[in-house]
């Protein structure tokens, strides 16, 4: 079976690319503190906060997340 994990990697990209810090991020989005630490730990976020990062950033999706097949990867 295949597993996916996502990475939130291209977001901290695309805010690098914008000039905008992390704090400004959290301002513009309304995202509180444990939904940043969920992004930092690329853990899973609501439907409605990927949506309200593209909205702000003015982004696609496949701009801020990154998804990979974990299956054939050996612990």
């Amino acid at each position: 079976m295949s597993q996916l994990t996502i990475s939130f990697q291209p977001l901290w990209k695309k805010l690098f690319s914008l000039n905008m810090s992390v704090g400004e991020f959290q301002s513009a989005t309304g995202l509180g503190s444990s939904t940043m630490t969920k992004l930092r730990n690329n853990e899973c976020v609501t439907t409605d906060t990927l949506l309200k990062i593209c909205k702000v950033l003015r982004c696609e999706l496949n701009e801020v997340i990154d998804l990979k097949d974990e299956s054939n990867v050996k612990n």
